[in-house]
């Protein structure tokens, strides 16, 4: 006798809970009771499954993000500190501070082009392949790197940091494929995406400091973090390539050529003919331009107005960090069951501004880490919460070219704000963060105001 049944599964954040109902259209409606056991057996194995799937996921992007973010403090002395220069001694001040601009603008130019592109890939071609590949191809540039700091060679340097960035759709595909998780929530998926990347970066700076240290081992310079990079990059493509399993996602109703999916202009038309993703897509730029202006001219503030060195700016950027860590992985999930989700996007857009107007003017050092801790909250809230609804605006077919679009955006704006921040620098600290506390505000009011006609 042909039956159907009907599955309706409630799994609830930390508990393994399943609330299994079915009937029959035809015999006497109600499965005998070893058959409701071996559908809820079933069940309870695809959702532990699914939750090891996203335990690895956070593996891959904690340890990538670890290696991206080990170099970071490694550029500045490769350009101004005489000891680990790759420039002549004849060169100026101001030629090396214009060479250092243009290493360090390579990396985000091959994120802006690579982002979208990467992400757009693993919606037709597979979500485990591209992530594989990007990640040995990174393994690749980043050796390059290290061999061209050891060679002192400017143009491949600025070559393979170009390509690794074009290879760094990392992020935006991790967020597909923890969105392609169904039983998992994406407020506690995302939001662990976003704490990880926050620790790592905490962290990863101070391990590629460590790692060009002489007096922890002779053999170490200042291009031994690449090399080591290339080794844990290696290393993650093959558990992406073996551990990683691939979600069936349902493909477009065409699968698009190579060169429609690189097309930006034409791709990025096609993504904003969804009204709501493009709402939500200004909403995000806009605040995350905001945050950039914050994480990176905040420590420029404090060095201007006390005088700090980096060793007691590590305190204020490691409170930030575990308050980011937190605001990320628990705060979207425990509060979004509480209050509405535009609700509390509204309350972080709007605390972000209060407080970072407040670090402009405070003179509390104690003041100042409190606000500091803050706002590393109610960025981890609002970010999370903004990108759980670009994702449910659009289909599962193009969560990657959603993701990396994102992604894509955001690195240019943090190229809009080297350029002119270093400007408004020489008016004052105070005004570049006021700029970010008005553009957190208008932020706002045009989510609040534009916002209602897309509620469901």
């Amino acid at each position: 006798m042909l039956m159907t049944f009907y599955v309706k599964i409630e799994i609830k954040f930390n508990v393994f809970e399943c609330i299994i109902f079915f009937e029959a259209r035809k015999g006497r409606g109600i499965f005998p009771t070893e058959n409701r056991d071996l559908l809820y057996a079933l069940v309870m194995r695809r959702f532990m499954g699914e939750r090891r799937q996203l335990w690895v996921i956070l593996t891959i992007v904690f340890l990538g993000f670890l290696g991206i973010s080990m170099p970071y403090l490694i550029f500045p002395s490769l350009f101004l500190n005489p000891e680990f220069s790759i420039l002549p001694p004849g060169w100026t001040d101001t030629s090396r501070a214009l060479i250092l601009g243009g290493v360090l603008a390579a990396y985000p130019l091959g994120q802006f082009v690579g982002s979208p592109i990467l992400g757009a890939l693993s919606d037709d071609y597979g979500r485990k392949k591209l992530l594989t590949g990007s990640l040995l191809i990174s393994a690749v540039c980043n050796l390059f790197t290290g061999f061209a700091v050891e060679s002192q060679h400017l143009v491949l340097l600025i070559i393979s940091r170009f390509m690794a960035g074009l290879m760094e759709g990392n992020i935006a595909i991790a967020r597909a494929m923890a969105a392609d998780i169904k039983s998992i929530s994406k407020h506690e998926s995302f939001g662990k995406i976003n704490a990880v990347t926050s620790i790592a970066f905490l962290i990863g700076p101070f391990f590629g400091g460590l790692l060009t240290d002489k007096s922890l081992f002779e053999g170490l310079t200042i291009a031994t973090p690449f090399f080591l990079i290339t080794i844990l990059f290696v290393g993650l493509a093959g558990v992406a390539a073996f551990v990683l399993h691939e979600a069936h996602v349902k493909s477009a109703a065409r699968v698009r050529s190579v060169w429609e999916r690189i097309n930006l202009v034409k791709r990025m038309s096609a993504l904003f003919a969804n009204r709501q993703l493009k709402f939500l897509m200004i909403v995000s730029t806009i605040f995350t331009l905001a945050i950039d202006i914050f994480y990176e001219f905040a420590p420029v503030h404090l060095t201007v107005k006390w005088g700090v060195g980096p060793a007691q700016l590590i305190y204020f950027n490691g409170i930030l960090c575990l308050a980011l860590a937190v605001g990320n992985a628990w705060l979207p999930r425990f509060l979004s069951r509480r209050a509405q989700a535009r609700l509390l996007i509204s309350f972080s857009i709007l605390a972000f501004a209060v407080f970072v107007t407040g670090i402009s003017f405070v003179d509390s050092v104690g003041l100042m880490m409190t606000l500091f801790g803050l706002i590393g909250l109610v960025i981890g809230l609002g970010v999370t919460l903004i990108t759980v609804k670009l994702s449910d605006s659009a289909p599962d077919s193009i969560q990657g070219e959603v993701m990396g679009t994102q992604m894509s955006l955001r690195v240019l704006c943090d190229g809009l704000i080297c350029l002119v921040g270093g400007a408004l620098l020489v008016l004052s600290s105070k005004l570049i963060l006021l700029v970010a506390a008005f553009l957190s505000i208008g932020t706002l009011i045009y989510y609040r105001k534009y916002g209602t006609l897309f509620r469901q």
